[in-house]
């Protein structure tokens, strides 16, 4: 399955380029997140809270536009998906049918992820609180590409993407820690040869143009489950 996500990536990775570069652009330059200052598994509250104060117009710039944002960016996955042809207007016409249920459900996983940062936040819970951060970063995955793929409301798209999530963790998982190795290889080469990433625009445009790549790979990789699950409901159905 991989290799046929890649193969539909990389076929369509010319409509994904502005995106890329969009996101790029934009990425870590609204948000004031250290994680050195903010570390939110250290069971400091004060931190968390510093943070959201420190960048509470960022985070709703970043969720209602970067809601908007990303629900054109999964109409033209979807379209690239199905091989249908690429017509950025209209994608964005049909983005802005879903923007408000993708906005919804972005609100409802954000709110998740948070609780479980809060539980983080009780020292005797953190190593709970991590796995479960990474569980429903597994399992929430395909939700986002479930609701634009099916037109569906944010609280089917929740239930049945976490279904998908969960029929498609081990693949979801695996694919995850291989990116991560992609990732910690290429920052690893970077570093080898004397750069700083933190320090050195040109390395860290890099990397982040790397880490979104890889981000709207994984992006793919949701919208194909979704596609493949809508087919194996219709042979049931059948």
């Amino acid at each position: 399955m991989y290799k046929e996500v890649w193969n539909k990536y990389m076929k369509g990775f010319k409509f994904l380029l502005p995106f890329i570069l969009v996101h790029v652009l934009f990425q870590n330059s609204s948000l004031n997140l250290d994680s050195k200052e903010y570390d939110f598994f250290a069971g400091n509250f004060s931190a968390f809270k510093q943070a959201v104060e420190n960048n509470f117009m960022p985070i709703l710039f970043n969720l209602f536009i970067g809601s908007l944002f990303y629900s054109f960016l999964t109409v033209v996955i979807k379209a690239l998906i199905n091989e249908k042809p690429i017509n950025y207007r209209e994608n964005l016409k049909q983005s802005l049918g879903v923007y408000f249920k993708y906005l919804v459900l972005t609100i409802i996983t954000s709110a998740i992820f948070i609780g479980i940062m809060l539980l983080g936040f009780l020292n005797i819970l953190m190593p709970i609180a991590f796995i479960l951060m990474i569980y429903f970063n597994i399992i929430l995955t395909p939700c986002k590409a479930y609701l634009v793929y099916n037109n569906t409301s944010p609280l089917t798209a929740l239930k049945k993407g976490i279904e998908v999530g969960k029929k498609y963790s081990g693949e979801i998982l695996l694919l995850g820690v291989m990116l991560c190795v992609i990732v910690g290889i290429i920052v690893g080469i970077i570093t080898a040869i004397g750069i700083d990433v933190k320090t050195n625009p040109i390395a860290y445009a890099f990397t982040n143009f790397i880490g979104t790549c890889i981000l709207f790979y994984l992006a793919t990789f949701a919208m194909t489950i979704c596609k493949k699950e809508e087919k194996s409901e219709g042979q049931i159905l059948y």
